[in-house]
């Protein structure tokens, strides 16, 4: 696990969700997300305690945390908990809330908007949607060549590729 900080008036950490402990056995199939350290809820995420996260969560006071932070979490418990029509409508709000912040640099902009992409990549994966993870997951590289981000397009992209042979292959011996 690595973090980064981001300044957000305050500084708040991106805590990255690797394939290992709680994800692995969360079906991300060694897909990684990004939550907000110090957001509440995560700890409960991070211990693989979705339902209990999502609830501590919304009910945080808005005061404690941003609404970029609680949207990422939302999108993470959510789509982590198979509720994924939830997790689409957090996901969403969380890429779209990016560009409210008017005191974050460009630079730190596009690393929380690839973030918050990827995870809704993971998301679409859920959802059987490889096509619109592939595109998420290369925006989000384009926007940052950030771990996550690379990781997750490559993967996606190599899972596509052995599929594509497998097809080909069946097509090959079928004639």
């Amino acid at each position: 696990m690595k973090a980064r900080s981001i300044k957000l008036g305050s500084t708040l950490a991106l805590m990255l969700m690797a394939s290992g402990s709680f994800f692995a056995s969360a079906n991300t199939n060694g897909y990684k997300m990004v939550i907000i350290e110090d957001t509440p809820g995560v700890a409960a995420l991070q211990a693989g305690k979705f339902d209990q996260g999502i609830n501590e969560t919304l009910d945080s006071n808005s005061a404690e945390v941003d609404n970029f932070s609680r949207q990422m979490s939302l999108c993470v418990g959510f789509t982590k908990s198979n509720q994924l029509q939830q997790a689409e409508q957090a996901c969403n709000s969380a890429v779209a809330l990016v560009q409210q912040f008017t005191h974050v640099s460009a630079g730190d902009k596009r690393e929380m908007r690839a973030h918050a992409l990827s995870n809704r990549g993971v998301l679409h994966l859920s959802q059987n949607n490889n096509l619109a993870a592939l595109a998420d997951f290369k925006r989000a590289a384009e926007l940052s060549r950030s771990e996550v981000s690379v990781h997750n397009l490559q993967r996606l992209e190599l899972a596509l590729n052995k599929a594509n042979n497998g097809l080909d292959l069946a097509m090959t011996t079928a004639e």
